[in-house]
């Protein structure tokens, strides 16, 4: 088998596609796609060729990742308790050569992944994260014409509390300033909710000469994408709930990237050495944000800041294990490397709402063409 074969048959396997038990084969006694010759064993006895076809339904491939993420073998069992609390131990473990009592890497990263995006925007949504429009559009194509209850002229309730105290009242200088912001912010919305696109047209640019410039051309046209993006927040949501788990698959060949950069000469680590600890942590950060959702529900928000002091202090003790480094390098090494996901993590959030606002497409040209 070549080299693309082997990616190949190894990133379906990864997915659930190799797990028919030992002597079922699905096209037993039927010919070779690849060569011709008749096949009664899972792979081609003349040109080797994985005899099975992975023409199935995404459900059929998730259910069977599922069953053999969570075997009756105790894969799961030994890989995960050791994954969470024993930090690089797995993976130590794992490049010695004893891989057959774990769940595979980047099985465990996918399905680890798929569950945090899965709970991520169940949690999204059920908190309102994208329900902020006072008069939200019926079904994509029509507009509510009644307001919002307690909503003021189309302001979204979380706007009109903005710098709202319960503490003490504010001397009249500053009442006065609260409220010249709370007309500024309101001139924005029209009474229905909506974004007053003559508002925006207006506030490109400060200065009449700078107009017709193309920096007041490109500050209308990001106004209206973002007023699309407000009015239409269920296409938002889709967009980013799309964007989201592809963009973050760019974190793995990053953080292998770092690893590589940390450890330049050593002779015993490998590259792929550096993507298995890559896959390990992630899957272990995945499995901590989740958690942390869970105690973000529960109204725990102490708990998840506690929780998020975590990741440095875990990949720490990885370096540690699974490098065999020593404390002070490994002091600098998780610095660098936590440093360094911290600013992809920002761009790529910035990335996944760049796009999701561009992929927004407005109702009709747009509800509040004015």
């Amino acid at each position: 088998m070549g080299v693309s074969d082997e990616l190949e048959t190894g990133a379906l396997a990864s997915a659930g596609g190799l797990s028919s038990p030992e002597g079922e084969y699905e096209n037993a006694g039927t010919a070779c796609r690849n060569c011709g010759t008749i096949v009664n064993r899972r792979y081609c006895g003349h040109c080797g060729q994985l005899a099975q076809s992975f023409h199935r339904p995404v459900w059929h491939l998730f259910s069977e990742m599922v069953g053999d993420f969570f075997a009756l073998d105790g894969r799961a069992m030994r890989t995960l308790p050791a994954l969470i609390f024993r930090p690089g131990r797995v993976t130590r473990t794992y490049l010695d050569g004893k891989r057959q009592r774990f769940v595979p890497p980047f099985r465990l990263f996918l399905l680890t992944s798929f569950l945090y995006f899965l709970g991520l925007f169940a949690f999204g949504d059920s908190q309102g994260w994208f329900h902020w429009y006072a008069n939200p559009a019926v079904d994509g194509i029509t507009l509510d014409n009644t307001t919002a209850e307690g909503a003021g002229n189309g302001v979204p309730l979380v706007i009109q509390d903005l710098n709202r105290s319960d503490d003490e009242p504010l001397d009249p200088e500053a009442e006065a300033l609260l409220k010249q912001s709370q007309e500024n912010v309101k001139r924005f919305f029209l009474e229905d909710g909506r974004i007053n696109r003559a508002a925006i047209d207006e506030s490109a640019c400060d200065e009449p000469e700078e107009q017709e410039s193309g920096s007041c051309e490109f500050m209308r046209m990001v106004g209206h994408r973002l007023a699309d993006a407000y009015e239409n927040q269920g296409m938002l949501f889709a967009s980013i709930q799309s964007w989201a788990p592809r963009l973050a698959l760019i974190c793995l060949p990053v953080l292998v990237f770092l690893l590589t950069l940390s450890y330049p000469f050593s002779k015993r680590a490998y590259v792929y050495d550096h993507i298995i600890t890559a896959m390990h942590f992630q899957s272990w950060l995945y499995i901590l944000l989740g958690v942390g959702l869970v105690f973000l529900w529960l109204g725990q928000v102490w708990f998840v800041i506690v929780l998020m002091l975590a990741p440095p202090v875990y990949l720490y003790r990885m370096l540690r294990v699974v490098y065999d480094s020593g404390r002070f390098l490994s002091v600098f090494r998780t610095f660098m490397i936590m440093s360094s996901l911290n600013v992809v993590l920002l761009l790529l959030v910035i990335a996944t709402l760049v796009l999701g606002v561009a992929d927004t497409s407005p109702i009709l040209g747009g509800a509040s063409q004015n």
